[in-house]
């Protein structure tokens, strides 16, 4: 099984929502497992769970849109650390 990571600005958790849901008969077929920020729990460190799971994931997606581009997170941390395992 693949694990995807999504990496998106919060502006698009609908886009994301949609796109899981489009990817939704890989999943039920045991082809593809996803993972989110949405899917941090209380209490876990916030940083610490984004780095774990992009280091983890086989295939990342980054969800790329204007707000995707104007988020000094999303372009600084996560673009950044894809690349460096691209």
């Amino acid at each position: 099984m693949s694990t995807i990571f999504f990496s998106y600005s919060h502006v698009d958790e609908n886009l994301r929502d949609r796109l899981e849901t489009h990817l939704s008969s890989l999943r039920r077929q045991g082809i593809i497992s996803s993972w989110h920020d949405q899917q941090i729990t209380a209490g876990t460190g916030l940083g610490e769970a984004i780095d774990n799971h992009l280091n983890a994931a086989d295939i990342i997606l980054l969800l790329v849109s204007p707000d995707f581009i104007d988020s000094d997170y999303c372009h600084a941390q996560e673009m950044r650390l894809a690349l460096e395992r691209h």
